[in-house]
């Protein structure tokens, strides 16, 4: 029987990881324990069918699923109550440096951010995270026919957004 320590103890490095790729730097540390809460509360549901990795994994997609309605809920009546800000709050591929990496990551995630749900995480997971299909495939709910074909329309949706907002080929 897993317990909660050791559960935490083995993978809270990788899901502190999956949290900074899907979500971003800013409020890791609350969505990992947001993760390692709903983990507590569904712990006694856990049938291993699946490894605890990718269990884990399934969790942290939904609880960043779910703040990002929450934050785009937010700002959709921040911006409602005040239109003035909406400017500022456009999303900008402003890297903080010069550095090509930091640049072409900023572009990449600009573009993530405009994607649909399912688009961004198959993304995230697959190409970023490098996670196998075999696991996508079990935390996502789909079989692998249905991961192929959905992540082939999602990188062709990525290229085309990627086109529309740079205006040219991504230089990778």
């Amino acid at each position: 029987m897993l317990d909660l320590d050791t559960l935490y103890r083995e993978h809270a490095a990788d899901v502190s990881r999956w949290v900074k790729r899907l979500w971003g730097a800013r409020d890791a540390e609350d969505l990992l324990h947001e993760v390692f809460l709903v983990v507590q509360r569904r712990l006694p549901e856990f049938r291993a069918e699946s490894s605890a990795r990718t269990w884990l994994y399934a969790i942290t997609l939904r609880v960043v699923s779910s703040r990002r309605r929450q934050a785009r809920l937010r700002r959709l009546l921040l911006l409602r109550a005040t239109p003035e800000l909406q400017e500022e709050r456009s999303p900008a591929a402003s890297p903080l440096g010069s550095a090509v990496r930091e640049e072409t990551a900023s572009m990449v995630y600009a573009v993530l951010e405009k994607l649909s749900e399912r688009d961004r995480t198959l993304l995230i997971s697959f190409e970023l995270e490098g996670l196998p299909a075999s696991e996508l495939t079990v935390a996502l709910g789909i079989s692998e026919t249905n991961l192929w074909v959905s992540l082939h329309r999602a990188r062709t949706r990525f290229r085309n957004a990627y086109w529309k907002r740079f205006g040219r080929q991504l230089g990778v």
